[in-house]
């Protein structure tokens, strides 16, 4: 018998390369197909955290609302480990909270500890608090937080303490295209002591892209630094609010906001005005009004009408000019204190963001998103608003429009039960896939369930408890 022959080396390779493909497929399976960071990561209450004494600090009079909602997160997993670690947590910010804000920390259990002046934070810093050093520094608004003169401060505190008692820096940031702070960012960055905690997943990724850049500098003080290797992490400004009503299944949407500034470069207030004005004027009972009579301009409510009359609710801040034909349908609410705002905002059916520039999908994090979703309104979105704010992709919390069906005409279609008045008004014929996704849309109406609301907000506080244990461990 002759010996085996030896089998041809591409078989071999062949035979090694079908066997990694099946592992793959095997750990692929394994994992629920899931990818990222959160599905590789499980909460664990065994080990010590590395960091236990947290400051969540600012300068800025604002923004407390974002902070906050992490102070609430970092809180919750310290109380769970309450048994077997000794914990702290120290908000040192302007104090008290404008605009009543101290009366929803109450209320929704966001924060019980002390709130110590901000310029209390760099003594407790140097010399600790009750005979514990901080571990780890949150700042609030690292715009501007971490502009030169606090930086300077601040960098020569961590470089007074000893290694023992040296701290990590945690950046809440709202805005890339603010960049008078980021130099200050190269030292913290150089000894590792640095990590980016962006409020949205389209800002996340704007950054991502910046620190990668910086490292690839021609600068050799900014290459050397190390930016690609910053960790980039969401936290999603969301609370529990408590006390928000549940909305009846039936009847007509009625109780329209556009929250946020007044700004016209930030939202398309003017082409919103216009395209009410032009609906009215074609058919002024659809929307629960008729011409008052001692104007033909302006529109009163037509009490003989069935059914809740729109209104069109603006809650901000700034000045706005509302035209003479709307005075009677637009309203603007300013300097209202949060127990009021949140007030008004649960009676609200819809929420429309109203974008007017790219801005907010690439730069910058709006907060009408988490405003609107915390108070359980549902928001009018787009396919580009949803691939932006990927936390708020979810149809249990959202009313999806094709983008080229305007916001009033999506408004009007939801609260008649039709779109054939916009079908009716087209200058030009539509993509097929348009009207599909406008039947779409009418069939899911705009009405969405206090549960629906409940079991997304429950996913985002387990998505933020992921992400702050791993900052809290320097993963």
């Amino acid at each position: 018998m002759s010996p085996p022959r030896p089998r041809p080396l591409y078989l071999t390779a062949a035979v090694l390369i079908s066997a990694l493909i099946l592992f793959t497929l095997y750990r692929a399976h394994s994992d629920d197909n899931d990818s990222g960071r959160d599905s590789e990561f499980t909460l664990d209450l065994d080990s010590p955290l590395r960091h236990q004494n947290i400051a969540v600090v600012t300068s800025f009079g604002f923004h407390f609302n974002v902070y906050m909602a992490v102070a609430w997160t970092i809180g919750r997993i310290f109380q769970r480990r309450q048994r077997f670690e000794d914990n702290s947590i120290h908000v040192y910010a302007p104090n008290p909270f404008y605009f009543d804000f101290q009366d929803t920390v109450e209320a929704a259990g966001v924060y019980n500890g002390s709130h110590h002046s901000y310029e209390q934070f760099l003594p407790d810093l140097l010399h600790g608090v009750d005979g514990k050093h901080f571990d780890m520094v949150v700042l609030g608004t690292c715009e501007v937080d971490l502009r030169p003169a606090g930086h300077e401060e601040l960098l020569a505190a961590w470089h007074a303490l000893d290694e023992a008692h040296k701290f990590k820096l945690v950046c809440i940031v709202h805005d890339i295209t603010d960049e008078l702070w980021f130099p200050s960012t190269t030292e913290w960055v150089r000894n590792g002591a640095f990590r980016l905690l962006p409020i949205s997943q389209h800002v996340a990724d704007a950054f991502h892209d910046k620190v990668l850049d910086l490292a690839d500098s021609d600068d050799i003080q900014i290459q050397s630094a190390g930016y690609e290797y910053i960790p980039i992490d969401v936290h999603v400004q969301i609370l529990d609010l408590p006390g928000l009503p549940e909305r009846p299944t039936t009847g007509m949407l009625s109780n329209v906001v556009i929250q946020g500034s007044f700004s016209l470069d930030r939202r398309r207030y003017q082409q919103i005005f216009s395209e009410l004005i032009q609906s009215l004027a074609e058919n002024p009972s659809s929307w629960g009004y008729r011409r008052t009579e001692s104007s033909q301009v302006s529109y009163e409510v037509d009490p003989t009408l069935p059914g809740t009359p729109f209104h069109l609710y603006l809650v901000g801040s700034g000045y706005i000019n509302i035209p003479e034909e709307l005075s009677n349908v637009v309203s603007k609410h300013v300097q209202l204190t949060y127990p009021d705002f949140y007030a008004l905002m649960s009676k609200m059916d819809l929420c429309v963001p109203a974008f007017s520039s790219s801005g907010y999908y690439v730069s910058q994090a709006s907060s009408t998103f988490a405003t609107c979703l915390e108070s359980n309104v549902p928001i009018l979105v787009t396919n580009r608003m949803k691939a932006s704010y990927t936390y708020a992709d979810d149809s249990r919390v959202t009313v999806h429009r094709p983008a080229a069906m305007g916001e009033i005409a999506a408004v009007h279609a939801l609260r008649s039960g039709s779109p054939e008045s916009f079908w009716a008004s087209s200058q030009a014929p539509y993509n097929p896939r348009v009207r599909d996704h406008v039947d779409r849309m009418m069939r899911d109406g705009w009405y969405r369930s206090k549960q629906g609301f409940q079991d997304f907000k429950k996913g985002i506080f387990a998505a933020n408890e992921k992400v702050v244990e791993r900052v809290l461990r320097d993963l």
